[in-house]
């Protein structure tokens, strides 16, 4: 990549990690540039509407270029359109948090979610990198990967990525992985939020692309009971995205996997 395309990047995902509006020598420290560069930088990225700056305080924030390339990013995703209907249905069957993630290098991005209707409910934020390894949606995203994919991307990662599976070694996270091909599907107990548990189940996008459909809801109503009953309902809405997507059969295991991948 262009070196200056690469810092713009970088300046434009340390605005958006950060949340709020930064100083340009906040964000020369985070970008690992100098002031003056980042500075020239801003201006660019101001220029075109990907980075404003508040008059008053004189600090940077996204600019309104980056919502209308996101929302255009989000509407060309198939898989999103495919699947709302079957996640307003799973919403109306089950009121819990339905909500659709994808993967995006090693984090995972909700793209969709529809809440619950309870007064006590979960939300995700759209749009968020989460740790591709925490949580039901995570693993289930690393269970498309490839073994190989799976090693390499553990390495990169480190230890983190062993802290929610038992054992935490990467024998532990093949092992929970494979687990995950053999019965469709992933719990998680309080790991991305607290005092909120999810299921997750896959949905097959291309051979070598996956989505996945998650219910999510507070802890102290969505037990292991109402998790076990919420389980089999997704899984047959994220069968029937994936059916819909001309994928009826998504591979099961390592092996089918890996050759469905040549």
């Amino acid at each position: 990549m262009n070196e200056s395309v690469r810092k713009a990047a970088d300046v434009l995902s340390a605005l958006a990690d950060a949340g709020r509006d930064m100083s340009a020598r906040e964000i020369s420290v985070l970008t690992d540039v100098p002031k003056s560069t980042a500075q020239r930088l801003l201006q660019s990225l101001e220029d075109s509407g990907l980075v404003r700056q508040d008059q008053a305080t004189r600090r940077y924030g996204l600019g309104p270029r980056t919502l209308t390339l996101g929302m255009a990013y989000r509407e060309r995703i198939d898989v999103r359109a495919q699947a709302m209907p079957y996640m307003a249905r799973l919403r109306d069957e089950l009121d819990e948090t339905i909500a659709l993630a994808v993967r995006a290098g090693s984090a995972r991005i909700y793209v969709e979610q529809l809440e619950a209707r309870s007064g006590l409910k979960v939300k995700a934020e759209l749009g968020r990198p989460y740790p591709l390894w925490a949580g039901a949606s995570g693993r289930i995203l690393l269970a498309g990967l490839t073994r190989d994919e799976v090693i390499r991307f553990a390495a990169d990662v480190g230890e983190a990525a062993f802290t929610h599976v038992d054992p935490p070694t990467l024998n532990g996270l093949l092992a929970r992985l494979e687990r995950i091909h053999e019965q469709g599907y992933e719990w998680a107990f309080e790991e991305t939020m607290r005092g909120v548990h999810t299921v997750a189940a896959p949905i097959r996008v291309s051979l070598s692309e996956m989505a996945v459909l998650s219910v999510s809801g507070p802890s102290t109503r969505f037990n292991e009971n109402l998790m076990e009953a919420a389980t089999g309902p997704l899984m047959e809405a994220a069968r029937e995205i994936s059916s819909s997507m001309g994928y009826p059969h998504p591979p099961q295991g390592w092996n089918e996997q890996q050759a469905s991948a040549v």
